[in-house]
């Protein structure tokens, strides 16, 4: 099956990872989609590329060799039809998550405790937030694949910008300045620097046990799954969503995963 943009989500077309005795058991993905929105109102059901921007995430977490369900919390009555309709299971966000101080780590804290109330099995999960639409299968398997070949207890994806933050400066209490890494990084050239990446929000992969220990994403044994930054668009505003439309079309006939 090929999407209107052309990106592939067909599970036909690749070889299957989990042929590995390595492979992640029992993973499943959260989408979390609240009602609410500041930037642009109701973005989680608005129409991209001709389906609900929230269908992008979902058609590509079912798509995946990895996951075995998938769920959307949500406390808003639309997105959980919308989400139901593309396939995905809706776990009832209580109102007071979906508020602006509402937090990821609260989400998937309530999300876990609803799959274990209702006896899911779920030993690896991957949080994929519905405002990264470029994100395919392909890459969430290519971030699996690294969580599992690297034994790592987290996988975040990520983009190097073109401006590294390693020679930024931070603002001291007594308004002068200091390198953000080291006094020298500021003026030292890139390329004798080390690299560093920002996170885009497409794809978080975690064990749920290491994840209750302390409610929190590991802080350790993480690693990059590195995507460029033309497809790490994230929408917030109208104005990124027509760059996502337009990247969309440009990516019609290719789904690179970097």
């Amino acid at each position: 099956m090929e999407s209107d943009a052309g990106i592939s989500y067909s599970k036909r077309i690749r070889d299957d990872p989990r042929d590995s005795p390595d492979m992640p058991n029992k993973a499943a993905a959260l989408i979390p989609a609240r009602g609410g929105s500041k930037g642009l109102a109701r973005k989680n059901v608005l129409p991209v590329n001709g389906k609900p921007l929230i269908a992008w995430t979902i058609e590509a977490a079912l798509s995946s060799w990895y996951i075995d369900q998938v769920f959307v919390s949500t406390e808003d009555e639309e997105i959980a039809r919308v989400s139901e309709a593309f396939g995905a299971q809706v776990i009832s966000r209580p109102t007071e998550l979906a508020s602006d101080e509402a937090s990821s780590i609260d989400v998937i804290a309530h999300a876990i405790t609803w799959l274990e109330q209702h006896a899911i099995d779920c030993d690896v999960m991957t949080l994929l937030q519905p405002t990264s639409p470029l994100r395919t299968a392909q890459c969430i398997d290519n971030a699996f694949t690294l969580y599992r070949d690297k034994d790592a207890d987290f996988v975040i994806s990520v983009f190097e910008p073109r401006h590294t933050p390693v020679k930024a400066y931070i603002a001291q209490y007594d308004g002068s300045i200091s390198g953000l890494f080291s006094d020298d990084a500021p003026y030292q050239r890139r390329q004798d620097l080390p690299r560093a990446f920002q996170p885009n929000g497409a794809i978080y992969i975690f064990s749920v046990a290491g994840f209750k220990r302390n409610n929190h994403f590991p802080r350790s044994n993480t690693f990059p799954y590195v995507m460029s930054e033309y497809l790490s668009a994230d929408i917030d505003t109208q104005q990124d969503l027509d760059v996502v439309e337009k990247r969309m079309e440009e990516l019609r006939n290719d789904s690179p995963c970097v």
